[in-house]
Order: structure tokens, then C-alpha cells, then sequence
């Protein structure tokens, strides 16, 4: 068992309705600030007193399942002996009065101690009142669902990864998809170039936005133009809602489908396309096709690491709409 038991009631109870009567009030900050203090002195009696004698506690991580005061008090007396300096947070997210002596309560508990990262769960408590006083029934913990790193939401995306080039008859874009150092980002660019040599180039870099849950793009190109996009899956396909200001100013955005007819190639259309809100017509679908890299010479990564590119104007043309 961990030391979040000791926790949940002083958190459920200060998240109990006291507004039924003045004395329910003042009995529930009681029981509330008694019980920290007990905890906090390691008076093991007073705070296994808190637990009714038939109480349940359950370790969702563990499967531990703990059965009855005494049993509870045995753990909790471990606790004290081995972590002493262990402190005690958390908060009441719901609680739902089941009878006037029965209370449903949800919540977080946070435990610190000292050295060490802090451990945060949720919980669902059951209390009763018995002989007028408030009481813990059962607990149930469970652990916080962690956030996605930024790698756990981008490596879906990992087979971007590489060297493509796109089919255009009229210009070649030249692309390199890479990751950033430590996985955080993926970094993709373009040299564009036709038959009078490089026209245009630019960086296109992909990330998790943890704040919006939601993978988006940033993109800069050489002529100056600039946008962002939102990266959406549709069943095979993905869907690349993007605004742009282009070199001469305007506002401009579309959306992007992105397919993945193979592992070595990318077919790419704009469609709902709009230049300062006027609509244009949807581009045709191009397509891009894997390269396979020259033998490392020693040379190869640091090129990479120069020129990071995407899949050219299958992906956006560098992120600009047209």
C-alpha cells in the first residue's frame, strides 16, 4: 500500500458538503485538521481510528488490496517507519452525497518526500458517518494517466523520415526529413530549384502542442512567406488545416491531404484553397517518392543536419499556399 492512504481522508473530507447544519461543519474542519495532525505527528492510533473497522483499500497499479482497520493500520505503521519525512497534498474534484451518512468523493493526492519526485494519483472514496463522526469506507487509488511526450504523438509520423524528391515535371523541390535531438520535433525542408537553378528553400518544423493536444507545423520559407498548420488524421489520410502570409502580404489558407499509397511515396493535394478569403481552385494531386540515400562517406549527416527538408511542394510547397 502506499503512503497516498493516508492522504484521502483528510482530502475527502475537506471536500464534503458541510453546509447541512453548523455542527457538520465544525466536526468535518475537526476531523479535517485532526487528522493531518495526526498524520504528521505519525500518531498511528488517531489515524487508523479514521478508517471504519470493516474498510477497504485498493492499489489500482498493484492489484494490492487491503481489507479491514487493522490491516490498514499495519500499513500505514510501516509507512511511518520507513518514510517518516513523507508530506501530504491534494484536492476533491466531485463529491456526490449518495445518503445524509453516505458520500461518493473523487479526487488527487500528491505525495512528496523529500529527495525525490513528487507522486500524484487520483482516488474514489467512499464515507460514512457513523456514531456522528465522518469515517473512510473503502479507497480505491489509481495512477494519473501520463501526457504523451512529444515522441509518443510525432513517431506516428516517424515514416516522413528520409530523402524524397517531387515528380514535377517543371520544378524538382529536393526534401530531408529528420528528427531534432532528443526526438522533440521533426524538422522538415526544401530546396526548390528549375532550370535556372535554386528558386526557393525552407524549413518546416513539426511538433506536439501538449496546451492544445494537438500536433501542429510551423514553416518559413526563403521569399519571406510564413505559416502554421494543424495535423489531423482521416482514417489513412491525414489532414493539414493551414494558414499562410505570403511574400507579398496576403492571407492565405487551405487544407492539405496527405496520403500514403506505399512506404516510398507521398501524394499530396490543397483543397478549400483561398486567397484573402476569395476561393481558388484545388490543386492536383503530386506526388513524391522516397530516395535512397548515397553510401556514408562521412558526409552524409552533416548534409542532413544542413538541409532538413520536406516532401517539397507535395507538402505544402515549404508550407506555402499558392
Amino acid at each position: 500500500m502506499r503512503a497516498l492512504l493516508a492522504l484521502s481522508l483528510s482530502v475527502l473530507v475537506a471536500g464534503l458538503p458541510c453546509g447541512r447544519a453548523v455542527a457538520d461543519e465544525q466536526e468535518l474542519n475537526a476531523a479535517i485538521g485532526g487528522y493531518v495532525k495526526a498524520f504528521n505527528d505519525q500518531d498511528l492510533d488517531s489515524v487508523a481510528a479514521m478508517w471504519t473497522e470493516d474498510a477497504t483499500h485498493i492499489d489500482r497499479e498493484t492489484g494490492d488490496r487491503t481489507e479491514g482497520r487493522d490491516a490498514i493500520r499495519s500499513d500505514l505503521a510501516a509507512v511511518f517507519e520507513e518514510r517518516p519525512e513523507t508530506r501530504l497534498s491534494g484536492q476533491v474534484d466531485s463529491v456526490r452525497m449518495i445518503t445524509p451518512e453516505v458520500a461518493k468523493v473523487e479526487g488527487r493526492t500528491i505525495v512528496g518526500v523529500p529527495g525525490e519526485a513528487p507522486v500524484e494519483s487520483s482516488f474514489s472514496a467512499i464515507a460514512v458517518k457513523q456514531d456522528g463522526k465522518w469515517m473512510i469506507d473503502s479507497i480505491e487509488e489509481m495512477p494519473l494517466p501520463q501526457p504523451p511526450t512529444s515522441y509518443d504523438a510525432l513517431k506516428q509520423l516517424d515514416w516522413l523520415v528520409g530523402q524524397w524528391v517531387d515528380d514535377s515535371d517543371q520544378t524538382r523541390v529536393d526534401t530531408t526529413v529528420r528528427w531534432s535531438p532528443n526526438q522533440a520535433f521533426l524538422i522538415r525542408s526544401f530546396v526548390a530549384s528549375d532550370d535556372q537553378g535554386v528558386s526557393q528553400q525552407g524549413t518546416q518544423v513539426i511538433g506536439w502542442d501538449p496546451r492544445s493536444q494537438e500536433i501542429r507545423s510551423w514553416t518559413f520559407n526563403s521569399d519571406g512567406s510564413f505559416g502554421d498548420g494543424v495535423w489531423s488524421q482521416s482514417g489513412e489520410d491525414w489532414l493539414i488545416k493551414s494558414s499562410q502570409t505570403t511574400a507579398e502580404g496576403l492571407a492565405a489558407s487551405g487544407t492539405y491531404v496527405l496520403s500514403r499509397p506505399d512506404d516510398e511515396t507521398i501524394q499530396l493535394q490543397l483543397i478549400g484553397h483561398e486567397i484573402e478569403g476569395e476561393p481558388q481552385p484545388s490543386t492536383e494531386v503530386v506526388t513524391v517518392v522516397r530516395q535512397t540515400p548515397p553510401a556514408d562517406d562521412g558526409s552524409a549527416d552533416a548534409d542532413a543536419s544542413d538541409t532538413d527538408t520536406t516532401p517539397g511542394s507535395a507538402i505544402e510547397s515549404g508550407g506555402v499556399i499558392r
